[in-house]
């Protein structure tokens, strides 16, 4: 009877042992968010270049828009989920900003329009 108490015993403290020395259940996982570059053509050169100016304003103003979603039971179980965009974001973005009539033309009108907005943006 008692060596079966201390087999039983030494049984459940070597279960204990390996799933406290397991560890965490760990995941991470990095998605990239590709879209395509839209498609876009412009009334002038003066209004290529004017949206262009304000894009690459935009660009080096906007900090990365990355998330990350992180999910964990202490001990137990870590779930990381990490977005990121591609590298045509903000050009798009820019795009969908600039063109408001949506007829797949920037004019210099809408181009000075969007590049006055990203430089009121700017000031903040």
């Amino acid at each position: 009877m008692t060596t079966l108490r201390h087999r039983t015993d030494a049984l459940a403290a070597l279960l204990l042992a390996a799933a406290a020395g397991s560890g965490c259940i760990s995941h991470e996982e990095t998605v990239r968010i590709h879209e395509e570059r839209l498609p876009i053509t412009f009334e002038t050169d003066t209004a290529a270049r004017t949206f262009y100016e304000a894009v690459e304003k935009l660009r080096t103003s906007a900090s990365p828009s990355n998330s990350k979603t992180k999910f964990a039971i202490p001990v137990i179980l870590s779930h990381t989920v990490t977005t990121k965009n591609g590298p045509h974001q903000v050009f798009n973005e820019g795009v969908r900003r600039a063109d408001t009539d949506r007829d797949g033309t920037i004019t210099e009108k809408e181009a000075q329009i969007f590049k006055t907005q990203i430089l009121t943006e700017s000031l903040r």
